[in-house]
Order: structure tokens, then sequence, then C-alpha cells
């Protein structure tokens, strides 16, 4: 919330806090700016189809949010593997019949056990991956860009007058 005080003038940031839904408010907002700039019907009917891509993006990232994947899924997967790692060193005796007393099974099993267990974290993780991305970081990035083409065009219009 301090972030868009700071980043948008009063008007535009109470509407946004105040919105149901700030994606699409958002959405709204920069959809009747790009309206209000002084460019080519052509140019601005494009930003707009891209303002489009972006809306349908954010429904397929909310939808992929709002549907996690079932819990019974992640354990089910979870007790298979670990059924297949317990098992595991049964089919590895008579591949390894030529060591001493099968000992290189044992760190055999132990790697390939540590390699599929972090699969398996890695596919929890992945689950619910906005939790793990450094979205503040994404957005901070774009608004500087941002802040930075709106600079250039500012200064290319005052090198044009003079």
């Amino acid at each position: 919330v301090a972030d868009l005080r700071e980043n948008l003038d009063p008007a535009h940031a109470d509407g946004l806090i105040a919105s149901v839904h700030r994606p699409n408010r958002a959405l709204f907002d920069l959809a009747n700016a790009v309206n209000d700039l002084p460019m080519h019907a052509l140019r601005r009917n494009e930003i707009d189809k891209s303002i489009v891509v972006l809306g349908d993006q954010l429904g397929g990232s909310e939808r992929l949010f709002s549907s996690p994947v079932p819990l019974f899924y992640t354990k089910h997967t979870a007790r298979y593997l670990t059924a297949w790692i317990t098992l595991l060193p049964f089919a590895l005796y008579d591949p390894f019949a030529s060591t001493f007393n099968h000992a290189a099974m044992i760190p055999c099993a132990a790697v390939l056990s540590i390699f599929l267990f972090g699969i398996e974290e890695l596919a929890i993780q992945l689950e619910e991956p906005f939790s793990i991305l450094p979205m503040l970081g994404y957005t901070s990035t774009i608004g500087t860009n941002a802040v930075e083409i709106i600079n250039w065009h500012f200064k290319m219009d005052e090198e044009q007058k003079n």
C-alpha cells in the first residue's frame, strides 16, 4: 500500500486500494492512461492489444495460483517414492554382486535416494510457484524500466522543441 501511495497520484492509489480485484483495476487504469496519451490511433490500438494479452496472462496465472495440486497427489507420490527407494536395494543386489559383500550398493542407493527425494521436493515447491518467485523484485525492475522509457520520451520531446 505504501508503494502505491508513493508511486501513484492519490486518486489512482485510493481507487486501486479500494477495488475488490486490484489487478483488473490496474489494467483499467493502464488502458485509460494509454487512451489519454497523444499518439496515433494505430499505435494506441496495438498497446491496447498488449494490455488485453496482459489481462489474459493474469487470468491464467490466477487460475494456476487458485487451483493448487490436491494434497492426495503429493502424498501419493511421496508414498510411492518411499516404497520404490525402500525396494531399490533388492533391485541393485545382483548388479553389485561383484563388489565385496555388495558394499558399493549402499552409496549407490544413497545417492539415488538423495536425487529422487530432491526432485520430489522441487516438485512440491513448483506446485505453488508464486510463493517462491521474487515478485517484488520483478515488479520494481519493470517499474524502473518503465520510468526510464518515459524519461527518454520526455528528453526526446525537449530535444525536438529546441
